[in-house]
């Protein structure tokens, strides 16, 4: 069986995989699969990250059982809008976990396995429209064109969050500037505003008229925890003020973890409350169909995979030819290309390295010999006599 590696410090992996203010807890590159499964139960830097995914799973899958005691969810049109948030749920939490246990394993595999994750993202937004939309609407809106246009729009903006998250994690490298979080937090405050829309006016129409309902005390801790979750996501702390001492444990992205964990459970207990006391005018609305609840849920997965195989294409081929520090990567292979400065240009010297030690796909660091006629490892290896090329 594959045990999980010790650790590593920051100085010991690529660029890449570095987080702000993290000095240590990092897995090694390029071991097998079984290798980062059984590393959940390791003390690393993604540890936490991983299990507070888990966690909030298995919390989805047991209100699944409470609304599939309580609702059809399957034979009564009026529940598909929630069997699909829930399903949305599901895969956010699905594809969360396995981007955080597996993308240290390969600059490719990191990119892919977020790309992945912001399509989940993207569609727990637009599983969370639907149901904000068909399970918290005042009567007022019924049949308003906002009513009319929601599930489309909500289905434009998850896709949207797939795409912006993507552009945010491909377009910038490591330390990434501030306009990074544009991208990622204007897609995912807009589909969020969005959602919310039919909770804040009932919210208003509290206000002005004290018409207070059960599940606003859920709806607005909902807020709360999804607020506290955007400021430990941007703002770096308490890592910030303390580098490496939270590595393992404490850092704000963990932390951010359990405030989204905390902004689902808290939408479901709103989300019950809102269908055990309205079912009633629920079911004045038109019958939910096949195609307006499974078919664009279709629709929007398909629409994320499209979009997640491009940008892992476009990723896979840039890996493939980047020379870096003077060395070609190849992504996905345990194996480099030795490249060569001639009149400041780099060239592919075809060359495979062989390296013992071998445990990055930025291979290890060409140096020049004294004599300026060979290129070698790190470890004094020849790789490749450079027969006059001037480096």
């Amino acid at each position: 069986m594959n045990r999980p590696q010790a650790t590593l410090s920051r100085d010991e992996v690529p660029l890449l995989f570095h987080e702000p203010h993290v000095k240590t807890g990092f897995r090694p590159l390029h071991q097998p699969w079984s290798s980062y499964c059984l590393s959940i139960f390791q003390l690393h830097n993604e540890m936490m990250n991983t299990w507070t995914h888990l966690i909030a799973l298995f919390m989805v899958l047991v209100w699944t059982t409470v609304l599939w005691g309580e609702f059809q969810l399957i034979t009564d049109p009026y529940m598909w809008p929630m069997a699909v948030g829930i399903v949305t749920m599901i895969i956010l939490y699905i594809s969360s976990t396995c981007a955080h246990c597996f993308q240290n394993r390969s600059e490719l595999v990191h990119y892919t396995c977020f790309m992945i994750d912001y399509a989940g993202i993207g569609l727990y937004g637009f599983g969370s429209n639907m149901v904000h939309w068909w399970y918290c609407l005042h009567e007022d809106l019924l049949g308003s064109l906002s009513h009319q246009i929601a599930i489309p729009v909500g289905a434009v903006l998850g896709v949207l969050v797939c795409i912006c998250c993507t552009i945010s994690k491909t377009k910038y490298t490591r330390p990434y500037p501030f306009s990074r979080r544009i991208w990622q937090m204007s897609s995912v405050l807009s589909i969020y505003t969005w959602l919310q829309f039919p909770v804040l006016y009932k919210i208003w129409l509290y206000v002005h008229d004290n018409k207070w309902e059960s599940s606003f005390q859920h709806h607005l801790q909902q807020m709360l925890w999804f607020t506290l979750g955007g400021f430990f996501f941007g703002s770096d702390i308490p890592q910030r003020f303390f580098p490496g001492w939270f590595d393992i444990i404490g850092h704000s992205h963990q932390i951010f973890h359990i405030c989204i964990l905390m902004t689902t459970y808290e939408q479901l207990n709103a989300l019950y409350l809102d269908m055990t006391d309205g079912i009633a005018n629920i079911r004045r609305m038109e019958a939910p169909t096949f195609l307006n609840t499974w078919g664009i849920l279709a629709c929007v997965i398909l629409a994320n995979a499209v979009i997640v195989w491009l940008f892992h294409v476009s990723v896979r081929n840039k890996l493939d030819t980047q020379c870096v520090n003077g060395v070609q990567k190849q992504a996905g292979k345990e194996e480099c290309h030795g490249c060569a400065l001639n009149n400041g240009e780099w060239r592919n010297l075809h060359r495979t390295c062989d390296v013992p030690d071998f445990q990055s796909e930025i291979c290890p660091k060409v140096i020049v010999s004294g004599d300026g006629n060979s290129i070698r490892h790190r470890n004094g290896a020849v790789v490749e006599e450079s027969n006059g090329i001037h480096i």
